[in-house]
């Protein structure tokens, strides 16, 4: 379901509880994951009953990392060192201000962070989570600028569509771009709290150092169509199900998908044949090293179980590089409940036995296909505009090429400081434009009117300050981009001359030509 635009409140209907303004989580990177036991034992005992026998689901009530396991149990949040069975220790309480004690109805952990979610949806982050518990302490500052803004609430209200996602460099370490290519994370970390909003097609994401506004969304599954009824996240792997088990994987974060120009050095173009950076700052400076290759990766379609399962999904990181993530959903098999599970690439489920309570509901998972059974509606957004000429001195490629935080400029700027740029006679139209999709169809039609069939690549643009509605509207929403001929037409672009002359003229003899671009609900503006 899309949004109906509308401007963003000047005042919260609440505020975050106000005794935790501050905390390490405002410093990252931190310290390397030690799993320390310095204070363990300095807090409470749980005497109850109701904490869980073992933990092997991350869901808004139960969470672990490598060293802890963490449950809300009613709204007392309980820890202990991560064992099972008779090794187990007692729960203990986990220290809090007492601002937020008895307030918690959600919880998220990854890496050495963990988020919970007050009666209001305002968001607590504690921070060295995989440190000692001395160490342990909160914030509810959250948003740009980085990390000092007063708070942020919980994108969208799917109970069990929520999730934190972090990747630092001391665990997760690397990711890889669409070609495959390792990169290193930034000292900042990558984190984000991607949220299911709407009918579940829509993919929100808060993150520390953005503007709090609901405006930023990884583009989900099939187009952004895919209706999602469960969401779990970790390490920049964001994990999504449907309500007929269908489920697919995708690695995704605002600085990897080529948003952040700042921090991360992008390119369009194949980077093949340049070495690997050895580290963040070498790839930013040394520009002969390879970039980021965009467009983002896409979503993976996970293989269906075969056998029972619940809405509650889990994935989790298991050592430091892109792919070392494990995917787990809860379910049954001859009647006994456990969660099934695998690695992110490899092809078939496992089950292990846990004799458990249920956490989700159960789940129709029919062996078959459903994904496209319940699709959203297409973005209601038909765009145009002319392309360039490109004789102007500053285009998107220019941007790059000169080193310029490329995603802060928006062409309608440029416009207003002078720097004009004239039609080429070539204009670029597509259908159903979602602003969040990394690809998409698009047509270029030529001076002759000949069409052309080209792929509209983009990524969102870099907003610091300024707040905007989700999706579009009459308020410019600033992209970066690419404009790419296919493979197969650009191999033959010689048996096809007004393909051959927008391949010449406009696109500098290239298969793909960066842009950026401006979009309201009415119009385009490409440079």
């Amino acid at each position: 379901m899309w949004p109906v635009p509308v401007a963003a409140a000047a005042t919260p209907p609440s505020q975050p509880a106000a005794c935790v303004p501050f905390g390490t989580a405002q410093l990252p990177p931190g310290a390397p994951s030690g799993g320390g036991r310095l204070g363990l034992t300095n807090l409470p005992v749980f005497a109850g009953q109701s904490a869980p026998a073992s933990v092997e689901l991350r869901t808004p009530t139960t969470q672990f990392n490598r060293f802890s396991d963490f449950a809300l149990v009613g709204r007392d949040l309980l820890t202990r060192p991560r064992s099972t069975g008779a090794d187990a220790e007692p729960w203990r309480y986990v220290p809090m201000p007492e601002c937020l004690r008895g307030r918690l109805i959600g919880i998220s952990l990854d890496d050495d962070e963990l988020v919970a979610i007050d009666d209001n949806g305002w968001i607590y982050t504690m921070d060295n989570a995989s440190q000692d518990p001395i160490l342990w302490n909160w914030t509810s500052a959250w948003g740009s600028p980085l990390w000092f803004a007063p708070g942020q609430q919980l994108p969208g209200e799917n109970g069990n569509g929520w999730a934190l996602s972090v990747s630092s460099p001391w665990d997760n370490q690397t990711f890889t771009d669409i070609a495959g290519r390792i990169h290193y994370v930034g000292l900042g970390k990558m984190t984000m709290l991607p949220a299911l909003t709407g009918d579940g097609s829509r993919i929100t994401f808060a993150d520390p150092w953005l503007p709090n506004d609901d405006s930023y969304e990884i583009g989900g599954p099939l187009g952004g169509r895919f209706k999602s009824i469960s969401l779990s996240a970790a390490g920049s792997t964001t994990f999504v199900m449907n309500r007929y088990g269908d489920m697919y994987t995708r690695s995704f974060d605002f600085d990897s998908s080529g948003s952040d120009s700042v921090f991360f050095r992008y390119s369009w173009d194949s980077q093949a044949g340049k070495p690997t950076a050895p580290n963040i700052v070498a790839e930013l400076l040394d520009r002969s090293t390879a970039a980021i290759q965009l467009p983002a990766p896409d979503w993976i379609h996970q293989p269906k179980i075969p056998g029972e399962i619940t809405s509650a999904i889990s994935v989790n990181s298991i050592g430091p590089g892109p792919g070392q993530r494990e995917l787990r959903v809860e379910g049954r098999r001859d009647g006994a409940t456990g969660f099934w599970h695998k690695n992110l690439t490899a092809p078939d489920w496992e089950f292990t036995r846990t004799d458990a309570a249920r956490l989700g509901t159960p789940v129709d998972n029919p062996s078959a296909d459903r994904s496209n059974d319940t699709l959203a509606p297409p973005a209601p957004w038909h765009l145009s505009g002319d392309l360039p000429a490109r004789d102007g001195s500053i285009d998107g490629q220019v941007l790059i090429d000169i080193g310029f935080p490329y995603s802060v400029v928006d062409p309608r700027l440029l416009d207003a400081v002078g720097s004009h740029a004239a039609p080429s006679g070539y204009r670029i139209s597509v259908s159903h434009f979602d602003p969040a999709a990394t690809s998409r169809a698009a047509t270029v039609t030529a001076p002759d009117g000949t069409e052309i069939p080209v792929v509209l690549h983009t990524a969102d643009g870099l907003r610091l300050f300024d707040t905007r509605a989700p999706g579009l509207d009459g308020e410019p929403r600033h992209l970066v981009g690419a404009v790419e001929v296919p493979r197969d037409a650009f191999d033959s672009r010689g048996d096809d001359p007004a393909l051959e002359s927008f391949v010449r003229d406009w696109m500098r003899g290239k298969q793909i030509a960066a842009i950026t671009l401006s979009a309201t609900d009415h119009d385009l503006v490409v440079r």
